[in-house]
């Protein structure tokens, strides 16, 4: 499944192995976070110098002393960027390539490039794991991998699957029956939950009516569920998503198996993936990456990173629900200086609003941030229609067709929203799939 993008992976690695120095860029989500430490970790194993700058977005490349530069979860969408770069190149992205790269000496590994699905079948953390898997032993690293696979909502397929199995064999993974959720006590867990979104955050008196009918304290630890009680939450949980409105996808990623992380400072995947990337959220990248690497002195902080971070999402989807605004073929919400898009409109498009692209946008000073969301039933493209729009108004954007992103002119905000409706309403009145 892999062999293909083995070829380029193998390419990368001998770079890196020329190198006496690297420069690691990556984004700021959990997928960034994890694919940067994968790589940081297996040329730090090759006793080579690192250091790591996270990106929000790939606008520019700084100067660095560094003989080569590594693009980790970015870069094959901005080919003029990485055009401009004098130093030696390596894309590491799973996001779809745009454009030609005019530039020699680039390496580029990407899923798309070797027949897989970016969007579903390997993150950057994926393919981080492949080069760090063409640099020597790192077996260990297949762990931190899921941190992407789970945080871009990828499925256990293909490229992903494989990771996973190789994580297994060699004993860093384990893979159980129950649901993939938090670890804790019952009752704190369902509160905080985002994923799956369950809505009890500040309705105590639902939530107590909800663990009575199914004889639950909410005292009981998760982890300690006997199977029959598993069975019970399960189906009550599924019942509570289906009258949310969620889309029912989001079923099949938390009901049946639990993925255990052997050799982390957290073994719980979920939990683990949901502080890598509130730490990223939170503008505290550089605690999530000293998770991913076993730096224990940054645990503690990062768990009350993730609480904070937790609590504050669960009030703002509360707030922004009742903003939702309906175009003709999508719906969309308009936000000044707000905390989070990307969450909230993951939450929103997810558990609330799945029948429709979602649109969020995140106005601040002179710039709008805009995050979209869809799920496979809607035959749209995201990327495609956010490239397309936020050009149009003079900004930039792309992505994956399912979630995609864009930065644009505060003052087209507008004239961007419309723009984006007449095109998913043309994708959906279209032959496109």
């Amino acid at each position: 499944m892999l062999d293909i993008l083995r070829v380029e992976a193998a390419k990368a690695a001998e770079r890196i192995r020329k190198a006496d120095s690297v420069h690691i860029f990556t984004h700021y989500d959990a997928d960034g976070i994890s694919s940067g430490a994968i790589l940081a970790t297996a040329v730090s194993r090759l006793e080579k110098q690192f250091h790591v700058t996270f990106f929000k977005g790939l606008n520019t490349v700084p100067d660095t002393e560094a003989d080569l530069i590594i693009l980790s979860d970015m870069g094959s969408g901005y080919p003029d960027i990485v055009s401009q770069i004098e130093k030696d190149v390596v894309i590491v992205d799973h996001h779809t390539p745009v454009g030609r790269i005019e530039k020699e000496n680039v390496v580029h590994v990407n899923p798309h490039l070797a027949g897989l699905d970016g969007t579903y079948e390997l993150c950057a953390s994926g393919a981080a794991f492949v080069v760090a898997d063409c640099l020597g032993n790192n077996d260990d690293l297949s762990a931190v991998a899921m941190v992407g696979m789970l945080g871009d909502k990828q499925k256990m397929v293909g490229g992903n699957a494989e990771i996973v199995r190789r994580g297994v064999e060699s004993g860093y993974i384990e893979i159980k029956k129950g649901l993939n959720l938090h670890s804790g006590k019952l009752r704190e867990v369902l509160t905080l939950s985002t994923e799956p979104f369950l809505d009890f955050y500040g309705k105590e008196d639902e939530l107590e009516e909800f663990l009575s009918k199914l004889g639950f304290t909410g005292e009981e630890e998760m982890d300690e569920l006997e199977e029959e009680e598993i069975r019970k939450l399960a189906n009550a949980i599924v019942l509570r998503l289906l009258k949310q409105g969620a889309y029912e996808g989001v079923i099949e990623e938390f009901i049946g198996r639990r993925f255990l992380l052997k050799n982390e400072l957290i073994e719980n995947a979920v939990t683990y993936t949901d502080v890598v990337n509130a730490c990223g959220r939170a503008a505290a990248c550089s605690v999530g990456f000293a998770i991913c690497v076993k730096d224990d002195s940054y645990l503690e902080k990062g768990y009350r990173i993730w609480k904070k971070f937790q609590i504050e999402l669960l009030e703002e989807v509360a707030r922004r629900r009742e903003e939702v605004k309906e175009g003709e073929c999508i719906r969309y919400i308009v936000m000044e200086n707000a905390p989070s898009t990307g969450p909230v409109a993951t939450i929103l498009s997810r558990y609330i609003f799945s029948d429709k692209p979602f649109i969020a946008i995140n106005i601040k000073n002179e710039s709008a941030k805009v995050s979209s969301r869809a799920n496979p039933r809607i035959r749209v493209d995201l990327g495609e229609a956010m490239r397309v729009a936020a050009e149009k108004v003079g900004g930039r954007g792309g992505g994956h067709s399912v979630a995609a992103g864009a930065m644009i002119p505060s003052e087209k905000v507008e004239e961007f929203v419309k723009e984006v409706d007449r095109i998913c309403c043309a994708m959906l009145n279209s032959s496109w799939s």
